[in-house]
């Protein structure tokens, strides 16, 4: 079995040592590391092309700037692993984590995607590790329902590479692509493992997509998408944990801008990743959405001038 690893790469001069570097390191043989440079304009781009000097797994494609699922899809067009697993170019692997995934998967050949633990918002200061579960998934839907949207990303999983035949990333979503490729690959019904094994770092980068307050909205958008595309009734106690997480980025939203855009609703109370989950279920179901949402922007205020 022969493992691709996708890394584009986008003016990350700063961070690429520590990403590639990682990934050299993984004692996996039998795999390609395809570097997608997507036009940068810093040294990005030559630091690629030493390390594919020196590691003959590494090839180094140079194109003009065209977005990360542009990228994205470039490597895909020409990976020739059985399986595929992408990290991003401000991240790293912790050591030993893909050969003995690999090695599960060897095992069983019957897993379509096989999702890892996270080593969550390393270098913020809210660092946190979100440490799996050993379990099984033949309806690809009950693991949406279980860990909701905030696993709908591509990094931390490998998957098959047939999972791709005839679709690609769409290059005109400039914004949480990954969310939108999970909700084609679960529409596939694939068998999801999860696996307590292996840690993926995930940086907070102050320039990312979720640094900014401006970009929650379009998160949220693409949250109504999964629940669209489904046919989620996230009234179902099922896929109350689905709601929790696009309520907590509701919740930023209103702070921002005064709007509510998603329904309505209750939940059963519960501790949804954590005590802070408990309380916004309690005020979700005792004061409502709207309410809810202008006691978090007092308190947020309150917080600021403390």
């Amino acid at each position: 079995m022969k493992l691709s690893i996708i890394i584009t790469i986008y003016n990350n001069e700063d961070t690429l040592f520590r990403c590639v570097e990682s990934v050299v390191a993984q004692n996996v043989d039998n795999c390609e590391i395809i570097i997608i440079d997507d036009g940068s304009t810093d040294g990005s781009g030559a630091l690629a092309d030493k390390w594919a000097k020196n590691d003959e797994r590494i090839a180094v494609v140079h194109k003009p700037n065209g977005g990360t699922s542009d990228a994205k899809n470039h490597a895909l067009d020409v990976v020739k692993g059985d399986y595929v697993t992408f990290v991003d170019s401000d991240d790293e692997l912790s050591p030993n984590t893909l050969q003995p995934l690999m090695q599960m998967l060897h095992e069983h050949p019957e897993y379509d995607i096989l999702e890892y633990s996270v080593l969550q918002n390393v270098g913020s200061g809210h660092e946190c590790p979100l440490t799996l579960n050993n379990h099984l998934y033949h309806n690809a839907l009950d693991w949406l329902s279980v860990n909701g949207c905030s696993h709908c990303w591509m990094w931390n999983k490998i998957f098959k590479r047939k999972m791709f035949d005839n679709l690609r990333f769409p290059v005109e979503r400039r914004r949480f692509e990954d969310m939108w490729m999970m909700s084609e690959l679960i529409a596939k019904n694939p068998v999801i493992a999860t696996t307590s094994h292996g840690t993926y770092k995930y940086y907070f980068n102050a320039k990312g997509q979720m640094a900014t307050m401006t970009n929650h909205c379009a998160l949220i958008n693409s949250q109504m998408d999964i629940i669209h595309k489904h046919s989620i009734n996230t009234r179902e106690k099922r896929w109350h944990k689905l709601y929790m997480d696009i309520f907590n980025i509701q919740l930023y939203v209103y702070v921002q801008t005064g709007q509510i855009l998603i329904p309505s609703q209750t939940v059963v109370p519960r501790f949804y990743g954590g005590i802070a989950g408990l309380i916004k279920s309690l005020a979700l179901d005792i004061l409502g959405l709207r309410l809810s949402c202008k006691l978090f922007k007092v308190f947020r205020r309150l917080n600021s001038n403390i």
